[in-house]
């Protein structure tokens, strides 16, 4: 299956001046990580690795937070409040895909999930739209890897309530990221009864942090400093 890089490991990275690629398939991710610690680079890194791939793929990209990183990279694109009918789009897609895909694979970015459902939660007009988006993302979750679809979510902080109470929705995430210091509740959420030798001696720092990879153990992740605007500037018309 092919596979696209992550990153490097830290530890080989420090100790033995070796540069070890973190690789895996294209699955479902999530990655968090508070103001500065890098999650937009590496977003913006993640999405260079997978132009290299042979596979076609086809990525939504919501910027809530209107932060104009990612503004360009697509023509699937929105900001703030358009992010639902981009997210219902998406879905209408994925439901309308086949068992087995249609060849291309399709990639949902929701840059501060968190921060939109908060937004969409607060009054009752809208209230039902953040109710249908954790719906709608909870079933992508779930079926999506068998029709080539995949969920990316991006957030300061994880909270229980993205997700509907009960849904199981979030194991299904095969590559969790956590950049920087996590919060104690990111921390325990996200990485519950996984460690490994020598985590409380590094200081995680910008584009420093963890990564769980699905049937590997914990390891510290390191993603290479890049200029965004160069990155950018190669992404330009390459996704559709």
């Amino acid at each position: 299956m092919t596979k696209f890089q992550l990153g490097f490991d830290m530890i080989a990275w420090k100790n033995q001046g070796c540069k070890a690629p973190l690789k895996t398939p294209i699955s479902h991710l999530i990655c968090v990580g508070g103001s500065g610690s890098g999650k937009s680079t590496a977003i913006a890194y993640w999405l260079l690795k997978l132009t290299h791939l042979s596979t076609p793929i086809k990525l939504f990209l919501a910027d809530f937070k209107a932060s104009g990183d990612f503004n360009g990279l697509t023509s699937n694109y929105a900001e703030f409040t358009d992010c639902y009918a981009l997210i219902k789009q998406y879905y209408d897609l994925f439901l309308s895909l086949p068992e087995g895909g249609d060849g291309s694979t399709y990639i949902l970015l929701i840059d501060e999930v968190a921060g939109m459902l908060t937004h969409f939660g607060m009054t009752k007009e809208t209230k039902s739209k953040a109710d249908e988006i954790r719906l709608m993302m909870s079933s992508i979750l779930m079926l999506g890897r068998s029709r080539r679809c995949f969920l990316w979510l991006c957030m300061q902080r994880y909270t229980a309530n993205i997700f509907p109470a009960s849904s199981g929705s979030a194991d299904n995430f095969n590559i969790i990221v956590g950049l920087g210091r996590l919060t104690v509740d990111s921390r325990r959420s996200l990485f519950a009864n996984e460690h490994f030798d020598g985590e409380d001696e590094i200081v995680f720092s910008q584009g420093r942090g963890i990564i769980l990879i699905d049937g590997q153990p914990l390891r510290p992740i390191i993603i290479p400093r890049i200029d965004k605007e160069k990155i950018k500037k190669r992404l330009q018309g390459a996704y559709t």
